[in-house]
């Protein structure tokens, strides 16, 4: 009856560490998802911010009346 016990807290053990090492490779992955997710995030919002001053800036050369062709030359 020992013998079956201990191999019952064995597998228990064994199941118990996989279950561990599941669990953490897939917070790491999801970890890995979102910090990709958020650095993309990022660029998308540094590319906004960068078309918007561009359109200021023709909002601007236009609006002080310079000639068409300046403003292609931005």
């Amino acid at each position: 009856m020992e013998d079956v016990e201990r191999r019952v807290a064995e597998e228990r053990a064994k199941v118990e560490a996989e279950y561990r090492k599941v669990l953490r490779t897939s917070v790491e992955f999801e970890r890995r998802i979102r910090n990709r997710w958020r650095e993309k995030n990022r660029e998308k919002n540094r590319r906004i911010a960068e078309l918007e001053e561009r359109v200021a800036e023709l909002e601007r050369r236009v609006g002080e009346g310079e000639a068409p062709g300046a403003v292609e030359n931005l």
